[in-house]
């Protein structure tokens, strides 16, 4: 498996397959990673067959993308998008009922990958670590496939989350 910190192409970062100059924000991050598609709004089906929608807007011009998911009416999560300069990654905070989160953005074999780290509180008011990663793949112009990915301890991503029906 691949290790998702050794393998960031998304965004300026040192590995410069293409030639061009490191992004300096995160539009021209987003250009190299032909990343555009992800702007919009979307319904998707989760794992328990409940909808949500979910929504990627610029909220900054060429420096930082705002995001919520909605269920039933009401915003469940949201977050930001931006390109951290000193470090050349992409990077996110989402924010939710449960607890808040911090993301980096890669670019993966033509997937945007997603890894998520932080804590959330559960239902029972437990407190558990999260350490997970999200691919994120256009499908066609109104479709975008995400598959959640468990992170091993070393940091690798592992195998994909499956349903209890055995599909991904």
């Amino acid at each position: 498996m691949k290790k998702l910190t050794s393998l960031l192409i998304f965004v300026g970062l040192a590995i410069n397959v293409s030639g061009q100059e490191e992004p300096k924000n995160l539009k021209e991050a987003m250009d190299v990673a032909k990343a555009h598609w992800l702007i919009g709004d979307r319904e998707r089906t989760r794992s328990n067959g409940s909808k949500q929608q979910v929504s990627y807007r610029w909220a900054v011009k060429d420096g930082v993308i705002s995001f919520q998911v909605s269920q039933g009416g009401e915003t469940t999560i949201q977050g930001v998008i931006g390109f951290d300069s000193i470090s050349g990654k992409v990077v996110g905070k989402n924010m939710g009922r449960g607890g808040g989160v911090d993301s980096e953005w890669a670019v993966i074999e033509g997937k945007l990958i997603e890894t998520v780290k932080g804590s959330r509180k559960n239902q029972e008011g437990e407190i558990t670590s999260i350490s997970t990663a999200r691919s994120h793949r256009k499908v066609d112009e109104n479709t975008m496939e995400q598959i959640h990915y468990r992170v091993t301890e070393s940091g690798e991503m592992g195998e994909a989350w499956k349903r209890e029906d055995g599909t991904i």
